[in-house]
């Protein structure tokens, strides 16, 4: 009786879209394993930027982040912003944004089965933005733009709200360390995920509505990669 059970339950969560994601089978296919992987904890991804050109950022150590299986290399600068939200809950304390990131790790890790979190980087209610996969390494987050794009997620749901304006300018002061450190393409393109993935709400219709008025936006679908 208990494993029919345990079946519903995983039925339940499997159908449940969280703008993360991209279905298991694609997040698999996007984190294969190859022969150069380098683990992010021997690596100090942070080590490679310009801290006073770049907000606070709450690195993998200081949040408490599980070793990742593997990674991947990115080469950077990329061509692409892809803004997500968690579509879970809401975080306003540097305590409860470090259980949320260990709580998204754990379920990309353990339910989706990738390699780690997915984004690249993450911004809570805070105003911090917290490390996923850092600079240089290859995301999880939209098939086809993982190896040409920081993956970016504000923690919450923004379908009929917005994140409060701490979060807002902790993406702003993200994109502009990138742009500062030569990790993204100044004349970048920036999209919501629901352009990149077909059938997806992400980030939320009321923040999606938002950044269209956000310099470097993009408007139209764009999968698969135009350019």
């Amino acid at each position: 009786m208990w494993k029919e059970s345990l079946l519903v339950v995983l039925s339940l969560v499997a159908f449940k879209e969280i703008c993360d994601g991209v279905h298991i089978i694609e997040g698999l296919q996007n984190d294969h394993v190859h022969n150069h992987w380098k683990n992010i904890d021997e690596g100090g991804s942070m080590n490679s930027v310009d801290a006073k050109a770049c907000p606070t950022i709450v690195t993998r150590a200081d949040w408490k982040a599980r070793t990742p299986r593997d990674r991947y290399n990115m080469t950077t600068p990329v061509p692409f912003v892809v803004l997500h939200h968690t579509d879970m809950a809401e975080c306003f304390t540097y305590d409860d944004c470090c259980k949320m990131m260990r709580y998204i790790q754990d379920f990309h890790m353990d339910f989706r089965e990738w390699d780690d979190i997915a984004y690249s980087f993450l911004v809570g209610e805070d105003g911090l933005v917290y490390e996923g996969r850092g600079w240089d390494t290859v995301g999880s987050h939209a098939p086809w733009y993982n190896f040409r794009s920081l993956g970016v997620s504000i923690m919450g749901n923004f379908t009929t709200k917005l994140p409060n304006q701490r979060a807002v300018d902790a993406v702003s002061s993200i994109i502009n360390c990138a742009i500062t450190n030569k990790k993204l393409d100044p004349d970048y393109v920036l999209i919501g995920h629901r352009q990149a993935t077909p059938n997806r709400t992400c980030p939320g219709e009321a923040l999606y509505k938002e950044i269209q008025t956000w310099p470097h936006w993009k408007p139209g679908d764009h999968f698969p990669p135009k350019h």
